[in-house]
């Protein structure tokens, strides 16, 4: 991506899609401006991200919780992907 920051408005799609990239802080300085700059901007955004991050942490718990280790985490997230794009 050669945009400069805040060079568009991010849509909600868009937020939505780089989710686990900014959980993850795996977006560029410049892309996880951009959606912290929507999730100001929109309540419906800042629900779904809250709701998800809520999620995120109830099944890190639950796997710490039983002694689960990172690779359970993951068979989750690629199950819930591959779910999601079905």
């Amino acid at each position: 991506m050669n945009e400069t920051p805040h060079s568009h408005s991010m849509a909600c799609r868009e937020a939505i899609e780089r989710l686990y990239e900014y959980f993850d802080r795996e977006l560029t300085p410049e892309v996880r401006a951009e959606v912290e700059h929507h999730l100001r901007a929109c309540a419906g955004c800042v629900r779904h991200f809250e709701f998800e991050r809520a999620f995120l942490k109830f099944l890190e718990a639950r796997a710490r919780g039983r002694g689960a280790g990172p690779e359970v985490r993951r068979r989750i997230l690629k199950e819930l992907f591959e779910a999601d794009e079905q």
